[in-house]
């Protein structure tokens, strides 16, 4: 199997050109173990013999902004049979009219969002990371300190209109038959069938060995919150705790739509 170099706005991916007629597709809502997710498919896909290409992680470590890249058409030029494209915390609509992302198996990974809304006030203070230059890095830098200088009521119903959009964008693939959605709720603690899962949907194997070893460093589950940290607390819920009610009923009554769509009460 072959390889090539894509250069796409300056930065260089590494594709397989080698037999095949589909690609997958990896897609999780930002703050909604989307890292967790890249991580386990992307040691699946090489244990399946797929190359793994982080799309958005990488352009946004070379600091190209998510505006530049969402809604442009060219990036399809990236695609190719038999690899499995990541990163994506936000929809790709710039693949929508690609075969090959049309057709090609997804999973997408989803969030309570007064959940995620929550881990990303945490996340943008402490430990997201910052790249080096470009406009992710100001972008990122201006996040970081607005979370710093904001009270966490105050923070989330600031971003709460950016998450909305977000998911919007997110939903048509609600009805995507080649798409598997699963939820941060039902998956969390049970890392183990979703692995399976992931497999069973794109037609890959996976060994009861391989899948141990997974769950060595996925299955991380702190004893107690650690708010500076990545890894800050995993139990679904948190909103509950960090949140005033009646922003909480502010948050609810914004995502309505979007809960009752991806399978959340209104509680």
């Amino acid at each position: 199997m072959g390889q090539r170099s894509v250069i796409y706005k300056g930065v260089e991916f590494t594709v397989n050109d080698g037999p095949g007629a589909t690609a997958f597709f990896v897609l999780g809502v930002r703050k909604s173990g989307s890292s967790l997710l890249n991580n386990l498919v992307k040691a699946l896909a090489e244990k399946n013999g797929h190359n793994f290409v982080d799309v958005a992680g990488t352009l946004f470590k070379q600091g190209v902004a998510v505006s530049d890249w969402q809604t442009d058409a060219s990036l399809a030029d990236i695609l190719a049979p038999g690899n499995v494209y990541g990163g994506f915390r936000n929809a790709p609509s710039s693949l929508d009219q690609a075969p090959l992302f049309r057709d090609g198996r997804k999973v997408l990974l989803v969030r309570d969002p007064r959940d995620a809304l929550v881990s990303e006030y945490f996340s943008n203070a402490y430990s997201h990371s910052v790249p080096v230059g470009g406009e992710s890095r100001e972008g990122m830098l201006k996040l970081r300190e607005l979370a710093l200088e904001s009270e966490i009521n105050h923070y989330v119903l600031e971003m709460s209109h950016s998450l909305k959009r977000t998911l919007q964008e997110f939903l048509k693939l609600e009805r995507d038959r080649n798409c598997r959605i699963f939820r941060y709720e039902d998956v969390i603690f049970d890392k183990k069938t979703l692995i399976s899962d992931i497999c069973t949907f794109f037609g890959w194997k996976v060994s009861d060995h391989l899948r141990e070893l997974m769950l060595g460093w996925a299955d991380v589950r702190p004893s107690e919150e650690r708010p500076t940290e990545f890894v800050r607390r995993v139990t679904p819920g948190d909103h509950r705790e960090k949140l005033r009610p009646d922003v909480i009923a502010q948050l609810t009554s914004l995502f309505s739509e979007e809960m009752t769509r991806f399978g959340y009460a209104h509680a």
